[in-house]
């Protein structure tokens, strides 16, 4: 049992002795402050900046000319809703169908047919 144990730690020392000597050789990345000094990400946000206030310019004049399509949209609707109420009110003048139909008969009576 004891030289279970001390076989499974010394080979536990010897694997972890390995993989922390493993990672001396590794090559590590660049620190990012090297790769962009302060000026160059001054720069790219500036850009960004800019190109983020051209794409919301874009939406603020399609916006505008949405409103203006609704506003245009809406004073047809206005409009159509007029002639309805005015085509509905002639509608209501006319004789209905019935009487019309009771005035024909009536005439056919007088006439013979």
């Amino acid at each position: 049992m004891k030289n279970k144990l001390l076989l499974l730690t010394a080979m536990g020392v010897i694997t972890y002795g390995g993989l922390a000597s493993a990672d001396v050789c590794k090559i590590k990345p660049e620190a990012e402050s090297v790769k962009n000094p302060l000026p160059i990400k001054y720069q790219k946000l500036k850009k960004e900046n800019e190109e983020l206030k051209a794409k919301l310019q874009e939406c603020r004049s399609s916006k505008a000319q949405i409103k203006v399509e609704i506003s245009s949209l809406n004073s047809q609707i206005l409009q159509l809703e007029n002639e309805k109420a005015q085509l509905q009110s002639k509608l209501r003048l006319l004789p209905s169908k019935e009487s019309l139909e009771a005035q024909i008969q009536e005439l056919e009576n007088r006439v013979g047919r």
